[in-house]
């Protein structure tokens, strides 16, 4: 099976999907590459109020909330993956697998992360940032492949931010760079 993120971008596969606006009692996952199993899921009430407690103490600045944000995002994940058979998404899930099933690609993971932060938003706790678009690196014809990432927009300074949860097992926090940085192939040392 070949990973989507070799060959098309996030945001087509999004406008694909067609998933509605994400509620906390209901809304769309993505996994098994390319967002090929889209399941409707939920957060419980003890579930939302454990990821809410992350934010008791609200961030009092865009950095603050930048790391506070991958960390909810974590916990999120946490909760999704029993409930989407993604409990044991590897890290940096690449082209090829026997088993895709339960494994999410840069463009399940940027869409998830995005529906994340759309949540979070809604429910007051992104201040200090915009929910941006998906954004993407690499070309198709060139030697860097094709990856997206979810994005957030600082709104005093303006500056874009790359919140990348492809580096990262189920339920670790995603991420966050500069977003120019990102497209120019950033990758985590570890």
């Amino acid at each position: 099976m070949t990973s989507g993120c070799a060959y098309t971008t996030a945001e087509k596969v999004k406008a694909e999907v067609g998933a509605p606006e994400p509620e906390i009692k209901m809304f769309s996952h993505c996994s098994s590459y390319g967002c090929q199993v889209v399941q409707q899921t939920s957060f419980d009430s003890d579930e939302w109020a454990q990821i809410e407690a992350i934010f008791d103490a609200p961030p009092a600045t865009a950095i603050e909330e930048r790391q506070m944000l991958p960390i909810a995002i974590g916990l999120m994940e946490k909760f999704i993956g029993p409930k989407t058979g993604t409990s044991d998404d590897i890290a940096k899930s690449w082209l090829f697998t026997l088993a895709p099933k339960g494994q999410l690609d840069c463009i399940d993971e940027s869409i998830n992360t995005t529906t994340y932060l759309q949540m979070l938003d809604k429910a007051g706790h992104v201040r200090f940032h915009d929910i941006g678009s998906i954004a993407v690196r690499g070309n198709r014809f060139g030697l860097m492949l094709l990856h997206n990432t979810a994005t957030l927009i600082d709104r005093d300074s303006g500056v874009s931010y790359a919140i990348d949860s492809w580096f990262r097992a189920n339920g670790v926090a995603p991420d966050v760079v500069l977003l120019d940085k990102w497209i120019d192939g950033w990758k985590p040392r570890s």
